[in-house]
């Protein structure tokens, strides 16, 4: 089985920011919004700063209790914008049951919504003209084209269906490009014979937040498979699949930790230095795709 590493694919994109950063006038500012405690929010949130502040980006977390009410959040968001003047801004997710999301991403000035959160910006996304690309399905189409994998006319079945993966990632793999062009299928928690589905995709993407969802038996040897499954087990962090008992059966594989996750920060990043650019009106065009 060939492994697809995030590492080459992350440390190239690094690269070209840090050249792009070094000619800036002053640092872009990245505001991580992180509501409550969980551990997957509290790691990315912290891999971001890290690598941020090596490429020279001023990043600061905005910590909130999960108690706080919505009201109480949005005011506290708002403050913090004003006072830190971010270029980009991401609301860590989840977030609290009680709390709006759609209500605190439109808080998110349209320039500075790096990750796409805003439903004007995943509208312009769905249109084919978006600011921006949302980071892990921009990752994804980072590792696919960093390893020469075909998608056009190939068969790929997303299992998750949310707006930060599986939603905007169909609709990417949709389009009318060489780089896409692909036949999509998205399963989700009501799918019946989800086996069936996965066993005949050419690219199988999971991203359902199930930990070892998918094992060899859900898989073909054709299979190549990306992993965007981020959860802890015992403090231990694993994707949505088996990664033990797909590497004797299927092509190709991301592992976690080390596939995608590292591929995400370095394309959030890179979306903040498009942002940095439209804020001083040195860009207004969308991202292109």
């Amino acid at each position: 089985m060939r492994v697809l590493r995030g590492k080459e694919v992350r440390n190239r994109i690094f690269k070209d920011i840090e050249v792009q950063i070094k000619n800036f006038e002053d640092s872009p500012r990245l505001l991580s919004i992180v509501i409550g405690d969980d551990p997957a929010s509290v790691a990315y949130s912290n891999a971001k700063g890290r690598k941020a502040a090596a490429l020279g980006v001023m990043f600061k977390c905005l910590n909130i209790n999960e108690k706080t009410s919505q009201e109480d959040a949005e005011g506290i968001i708002k403050d913090e914008i004003k006072n830190f003047d971010p270029d980009g801004i991401i609301i860590e997710t989840p977030v609290p049951g009680h709390l709006d999301f759609v209500r605190l991403t439109n808080l998110i000035p349209p320039y500075a919504d790096v990750d796409c959160q805003r439903m004007d910006n995943l509208g312009r996304l769905l249109s084919g003209n978006p600011l921006y690309i949302p980071a892990t399905p921009g990752a994804v189409l980072e590792i696919l084209k960093h390893y020469d994998i075909e998608t056009e006319g190939k068969d790929i079945v997303i299992v998750g269906r949310s707006m930060t993966v599986g939603m905007p990632l169909s609709v990417l793999l949709l389009r009318k490009s060489s780089s896409a062009n692909a036949t999509v299928t998205v399963c989700h928690s009501r799918t019946k014979n989800l086996r069936e589905h996965s066993k005949r995709a050419d690219i199988l993407i999971v991203a359902a937040g199930r930990p070892g969802l998918i094992d060899a038996e859900m898989t073909s040897p054709k299979s190549i498979i990306i992993d965007v499954g981020t959860n802890y087990i015992d403090g231990k962090l694993v994707g949505d699949v088996d990664f033990e008992s797909i590497s004797e059966k299927v092509s190709a594989a991301t592992p976690v930790p080390g596939g995608v996750g590292p591929v995400t920060t370095a394309f959030l990043l890179k979306n903040l230095v498009y942002a940095y650019e439209r804020k001083r009106n040195k860009i207004k065009h969308g991202a292109g795709l």
